[in-house]
């Protein structure tokens, strides 16, 4: 495994680079443990981040010198474990760790952070750390709880099992099922033991999210699942229903047009496309039970307005039984 400890280079290093924000924390390590099977898998170089915000003013340069380096060894040796073959760059910073990871971001593929932290990282279950991640970085993030590493330790993350799992074949099946909500959230998961969840409504950076999620399943030799869901707007039921007016079939037109390029352009992948009627926040996180990633788009229309940390998103960041990515559009 290369190391080196780097100064402020991001703008110059053009090599592929997986940013992870550590503290010591057990979220902050099972984020190491996310980040560094990332790296691995693509090819990254993992860049591992520290930094003493503010709240520590009673201890003295030596004493912050110290805490920090000992976040950065544990990390590394974590990485170790799980990833000995990756290059890692070290970095500390003694000022807002929501500021330094995001100019950290910019020319990073993706930005890692525990759901929960300590010391520089305190309150980052969506506290102003993770908050502001999710708001302003410049790249993909990913935020991980500590169920992303129950058992980290003996299977070096979840990297080893999924590259072990067979694609599978390819589904064109497009499921509507109204009725029973718990027959549409199991429906895939019998054919892969390993699922990449994706929220969608046609949106730029829900489709953003669709074709991040197809790649990462390319990856990780993971099923994919892809919901749309919908509601009857709250004017209906008190004013006539316009004619023609039928969200769950606009749903699967629109699904159908989304997962078509997906499915042409991975053709190994196991894709499955499911519309639902109910609120996609709950929906998805009750899908993300027993999945290996939840993916959403920064931003919504329709059923996922304000999905920049907004209803879905936050609730899914929040909330999640699997790590959760958002995902902005190119523009």
């Amino acid at each position: 495994m290369g190391s080196e400890t780097e100064g402020d280079t991001s703008g110059t290093d053009t090599r592929h680079r997986v940013v992870v924000g550590v503290d010591g924390s057990r979220d902050a390590m099972a984020a190491v443990d996310w980040a560094a099977t990332q790296a691995q898998l693509t090819g990254a170089v993992l860049e591992i981040v520290t930094t003493f915000g503010q709240g520590y003013g009673f201890l003295n340069p030596s004493e912050v010198e110290r805490g920090m380096q000992n976040d950065i060894d544990q990390a590394t040796a974590r990485v170790e474990r799980v990833a000995p073959s990756i290059d890692i760059i070290t970095k500390t910073f003694a000022g807002s760790p929501g500021g330094f990871l995001i100019e950290e971001s910019a020319p990073a593929d993706l930005l890692v952070v525990g759901s929960r932290g300590r010391g520089g990282f305190r309150s980052l279950l969506l506290g102003s750390v993770s908050r502001r991640c999710v708001h302003r970085a410049r790249c993909p993030v990913v935020v991980v709880g500590h169920h992303g590493s129950d058992d980290a330790d003996d299977r070096g993350g979840q990297s080893e099992d999924r590259r072990a799992v067979n694609p599978g074949t390819d589904s064109d099946a497009l499921e509507t099922d109204t009725d029973t909500k718990e027959k549409v959230m199991t429906t895939t998961r019998t054919e892969s033991a390993h699922r990449i969840v994706v929220g969608i409504d046609g949106s730029p950076s829900s489709l953003a999210a669709l074709e991040w999620a197809a790649d990462q399943a390319v990856l990780t030799g993971a099923a994919l699942e892809v919901l749309m869901t919908w509601e009857w707007p709250i004017g209906i039921g008190f004013s006539p229903v316009p004619s023609g007016f039928d969200p769950a079939h606009d749903c699967e037109t629109t699904l159908h047009k989304a997962l078509a390029p997906v499915r042409e352009a991975h053709p190994g992948v196991s894709v499955q496309g499911t519309v639902i009627e109910g609120h996609p926040a709950p929906l998805l996180v009750k899908a993300s039970h027993g999945a290996d990633l939840l993916v959403v788009g920064s931003r919504g229309h329709g059923e996922f307005t304000g999905m920049l940390l907004g209803s879905v998103s936050e609730h899914c960041v929040t909330n999640g039984h699997c790590p959760v990515l958002v995902v902005r559009d190119r523009s």
